[in-house]
């Protein structure tokens, strides 16, 4: 695996890598398995497509008006509008633990609903006409280049990717679990296949002992942190550079503390 190194801490007894290896559940659970699902799996994938040009809905149309009407509280989080999309720009952590457990857990398996039978068929035709026509075309053109070949100096022809199909039953189904128990885990490699398993999808498995060693989630997770550098990328510091930029935050600190006092 990448990045694994043999480390003196190896040769302690009473110390266990594994288990002493704190696995941040922010970065893991949100950042790495839900921002997998949803932008891998669901956007890049093109599962949840936007409107077309000429204005034809699709599904992530469905989603976002439906995000227009979904109430919560402040304090639960929103979503930017146009999620999924570029002008959505890319989810935060606090972002992806609001979608996965509030609105998405409601609106997905409606879209599947809608949208499933739709994409089934098109993906069978795509598949028919790839098996009659597209498949049949390269196997034609590689005959007549492996035939020329001792003359052909040309490279060979590639054999076109077979079509995959656009969204598939029980996604949904898989995807309320991850809402709730994070079941996806068990189910994933089913659905994908082994090559899409990442890490996060592994070391997800050793949180529960975690939980069990260091408390809830709450106590050890990244959040904090992740907000502090929040608060010091939006810090003033009039581009100074050469040693200068910690002088430049210390003063904005201390004209911020001043300024809270006053009120």
């Amino acid at each position: 695996m990448h990045g694994v190194r043999w480390t003196e801490f190896a040769r302690l007894k009473y110390f266990d890598l594994v288990r002493y290896t704190i696995v941040d559940p922010m970065h893991n659970l949100l950042l790495g398995v839900a921002k997998t699902q949803w932008y891998t799996r669901w956007i890049k994938s093109k599962a949840l497509r936007a409107n077309t040009e000429g204005g034809t809905e699709r599904e992530l149309n469905m989603i976002h008006n439906f995000l227009q009407n979904f109430e919560a509280p402040s304090w639960a989080g929103r979503l930017p509008r146009g999620v999924g999309e570029p002008a959505g720009g890319s989810l935060t952590a606090d972002e992806y633990k609001f979608a996965v457990t509030g609105p998405w857990a409601v609106i997905i398996p409606a879209v599947w609903d809608d949208w499933l039978e739709n994409a089934t068929n098109r993906y069978k035709l795509h598949l028919e006409k790839y098996e009659k026509e597209t498949l049949p075309a390269y196997e034609k053109k590689r005959k007549t280049w492996q035939q020329r070949r001792a003359k052909n100096k040309g490279p060979e022809p590639i054999k076109p990717d077979a079509p995959v199909p656009q969204m598939q039953e029980g996604e949904d189904i898989n995807f309320l679990q991850f809402a709730t128990a994070l079941k996806i885990l068990l189910t994933c490699q089913q659905f994908y296949g082994s090559d899409t398993m990442k890490p996060n999808h592994h070391w997800a498995v050793h949180i529960p002992q975690q939980v069990r060693d260091f408390g809830t989630l709450y106590s050890f997770w990244a959040f904090l942190t992740e907000r502090l550098n929040k608060i010091l990328k939006n810090v003033n510091s009039n581009n100074w550079g050469g040693g200068l930029l910690e002088v430049s935050m210390m003063r904005e600190f201390h004209r911020a503390a001043n300024l809270d006092g006053l009120v």
